[in-house]
């Protein structure tokens, strides 16, 4: 080996460890650097040259060593691990989010909203059961109806607005493009477009020049696994294919589908559905591949369920029921008709200028179709005239039953309605009462809040164990950065005598010719 020869490789030598102290320096800056895949230097032998077949040919063709690439410390099996674990903590977290704002909702169904209205409702019926003809207690019965129907009201707007924040109103359309599962959606989309053009940077620029693409890469596929859960696998060529479910969106350097988020009916007021890049529709509803993340979430918690999960569509669903049974439960009472048993309102014999009673025909609450929670409302006729308030019930058979004012027996079904079993707990025969039924349905609300909010303190467990795994991999360790940069600062330190000691040889040569 020529002097000439060891002070080039050990120059060489010196410049390799030069940039290993690089790679080691720009691992510890980025330590703080959330989802940071820290880089190492892979070092190599150069090509060697035969100059012969003996010993001195083969040390005059080694050439040292070079850097060959700097290669990312992604983990592949790790990283899926990550991104599952991530998608799980994203859907719980979200539910658990959504479910603050229905218990909210809840609360006004409970003691202190739609059940203590019920309540005055009721009472007020008993009051007036014992003053017929009191027009105080008739306008109290009818300020209570009042205050039902608005109470359900409030109730219907509040899962309305919740719904509406979610996915818009699936009745207008264009309220969609202002929902978060759009924003989410259109979001995911982006992440998908970007995700295709790094997968074809690494394809032009080969895995090993792409550490910090891939570094790009792999922080992007777990910003998208907090939307929805993904399958991704990993191509020879460094590309990755990304499948939600079993519907492949990205295909290496190709992006075949995105996703699209329109409204549905009452039941489904969102669907997920998937597009060629044209626009062509592929899945007019792809809900059963989504799961897992916060599109998984949102669709689960707003369309209607048959898993058991409390929905705010089903709660929507439940709260009309009860607002229609009752609306004709005490319709029904008020307009009653049996034969010649009939229920009766007051009025004035223009002759004698007495009460008397007339046939009822004016119902409590106004006959929409369907009566729902924010339909129901008190009929203005009745509002405008208490009078019309049936509270007697008498057989017109019998001579004198108009002047029967005194008669309560249909207010007084009225107030028994109280302790009819009117509901259904378990959507088969009516077991509860309208108060029951909340008591009941408030409850569940609650246990499901409180089951939700146990399952994401797991998930969120299981998250952060699979993301300090994923980072113990992948993450960088300053004891081991310190060691890597003691050891190449050693090594350029070793470079550096042996290219000295050959250049002071070189120098005693050139002194000694002269």
């Amino acid at each position: 080996m020529t002097i000439n020869q060891t002070m080039n490789i050990s120059r060489e030598s010196m410049n390799n460890y030069q940039h290993a102290l690089a790679v080691v320096s720009h691992n510890i800056a980025n330590q703080n650097v959330d989802g940071y895949i820290k880089l190492r230097a892979d070092f190599a032998t150069n090509p060697t040259y035969s100059y012969g077949n003996n010993v001195y040919s083969n040390i005059r063709g080694l050439n040292g060593a070079c850097i060959s690439q700097i290669t990312s410390y992604a983990n592949n099996a790790a990283a899926n691990s990550a991104r599952e674990a991530n998608s799980g903590a994203q859907y719980y977290y979200t539910l658990d989010s959504i479910m603050g704002q229905l218990g909210e909702i809840s609360n006004e169904l409970g003691d202190d909203g739609l059940q203590a209205t019920l309540a005055d409702f009721f009472s007020a019926a008993q009051n007036l059961s014992a003053n017929p003809t009191d027009p105080s207690a008739r306008r109290i019965y009818i300020e209570s109806a009042q205050s039902v129907a608005m109470k359900f009201n409030s109730v219907a707007k509040s899962l309305d607005n919740l719904q509406e924040q979610l996915v818009g109103n699936w009745q207008q359309p264009a309220t969609i493009e202002n929902s978060d599962i759009y924003m989410s959606v259109q979001d995911f989309n982006q992440k998908l477009e970007r995700l295709t053009e790094i997968n074809k940077q690494i394809v032009v620029q080969g895995v090993d020049n792409s550490a910090g693409l891939i570094n790009e890469r792999e922080n992007l596929l777990n910003d998208m696994s907090a939307y929805v859960d993904l399958n991704v696998e990993y191509n020879k060529n460094g590309s990755v294919d990304v499948k939600m479910g079993d519907i492949k969106l990205v295909a290496g350097a190709e992006q075949q589908l995105k996703l699209n988020v329109v409204t549905g009916d009452a039941t489904t007021p969102a669907i997920i559905q998937v597009e060629k890049m044209d626009g062509t529709l592929v899945h007019s509803n792809a809900n059963s591949e989504v799961s897992g993340g916060q599109l998984g979430a949102i669709l689960d918690i707003v369309n209607q369920s048959d898993d058991g999960l409390i929905t705010i569509s089903g709660m929507r669903a439940k709260i009309d029921e009860m607002a229609s049974t009752f609306a004709t439960e005490v319709n029904n009472i008020q307009t009653f008709v049996d034969g010649t048993t009939q229920a009766m309102a007051l009025s004035v014999d223009p002759a004698t200028g007495q009460q008397i009673l007339v046939p009822s025909t004016e119902p409590i609450f106004n006959i929409t179709n369907p009566i729902t929670a924010d339909s129901i409302s008190v009929n203005q006729n009745i509002i405008n005239d208490p009078n019309l308030i049936a509270t007697a019930r008498v057989d017109t058979s019998v001579d004198g039953w108009e002047n029967n004012v005194g008669n309560t027996d249909n207010i007084v079904a009225t107030a028994q309605l109280r302790d009819k079993k009117t509901m259904s707990t378990f959507g088969g025969e009516n077991n509860v009462t309208f108060e029951g039924f909340l008591t009941y349905y408030s409850g569940e609300v609650g246990l499901q809040q409180s089951d939700i909010k146990g399952k994401f303190d797991t998930a969120n467990t299981l998250n952060d164990s699979a993301q300090t795994n994923l980072q113990s991999i992948t993450g960088v360790n300053l004891d081991e950065e310190l060691a890597d940069m003691i050891k190449f600062q050693r090594g350029y330190e070793a470079s550096a005598r042996v290219f000295n000691t050959a250049n002071e040889i070189y120098q005693l040569l050139v002194t000694l010719g002269e």
